[in-house]
């Protein structure tokens, strides 16, 4: 049986800073959302998350692969980057999330500290990997996860898009299943909310438009002083009708 795919994403400055240096977009008759958070100086992490967002979804549309999408981004990042002198060094992270309507198959493809995750059940479970020094730390037993979230270092990528001329995508496949809800996130949020938070806010909403959601959750993170612009957005499949 079909699924029934509804999404909705908001992208907030914050308090803190002066700019958005995140994009978005989110097509639910397609299922696709996708985040990117850049980096470097102004205007160039406002070029490269739209940058990002443009290509590969421009992919998407074309009928590409998760990976060739998301390579394709990093490439023309990487070339305008090359082009023009005010543009060097700029980079941005990208996660994407595509569901077919028609299987609840999913795919999700990532590089840098952006997250996708998954309410599956009554548990969220954080699909992606954040591609950072710290975060390695953690896994490898190093620093304790309390700690990395305030670490001075905890903002720096070991991964991004357009930093150089290859990069390695995370990908992820799985299929979804009816009542499931994906959340993708910009580390604006991260650095405030814990994931049990997210998981309380997500089962309770489950029933709530996805609108209302997100703008709570949005507003919750910049009163607590997200440091960070902050973007988030919602995907929810649901059975069909």
């Amino acid at each position: 049986m079909p699924f029934r795919i509804s999404a909705f994403g908001l992208s907030d400055k914050g308090k803190v800073r002066p700019n958005n240096e995140d994009a978005m977009a989110v097509e639910p008759s397609r299922g696709i959302v996708t985040v990117a958070d850049g980096m470097g100086g102004a205007p160039a992490g406002e070029v490269a998350s739209a940058l990002a967002i443009q290509e590969a979804c421009r992919g998407f549309h074309a009928g590409e692969g998760m990976q060739e999408s998301v390579l394709r981004a990093n490439r023309t990042i990487w070339e305008m980057a090359q082009s023009k002198p005010s543009f060097h060094g700029m980079g941005t992270t990208l996660t994407a999330l595509r569901v077919s309507a028609e299987s609840g198959a999913f795919e999700v493809g990532h590089v840098g500290d952006s997250r996708a995750y998954r309410l599956h059940g009554e548990a969220l479970w954080q699909l992606t990997r954040d591609h950072t020094a710290i975060a390695s730390m953690v896994e490898e037993g190093l620093i304790s996860p309390l700690k990395a979230r305030t670490h001075p270092m905890s903002h720096i990528l070991s991964r991004a898009l357009g930093t150089q001329d290859e990069v390695e995508v995370e990908l992820l496949l799985g299929v979804a299943e009816a009542g499931d809800r994906f959340l993708l996130c910009s580390d604006g949020l991260i650095r405030v909310f814990e994931d049990r938070e997210l998981e309380e806010r997500l089962l309770a909403g489950r029933d709530r438009k996805l609108e209302d959601v997100v703008r709570a959750i949005v507003e919750e993170a910049n009163l607590r002083g997200s440091p960070d612009n902050v973007t988030v957005a919602i995907l929810a499949v649901d059975p069909g009708r």
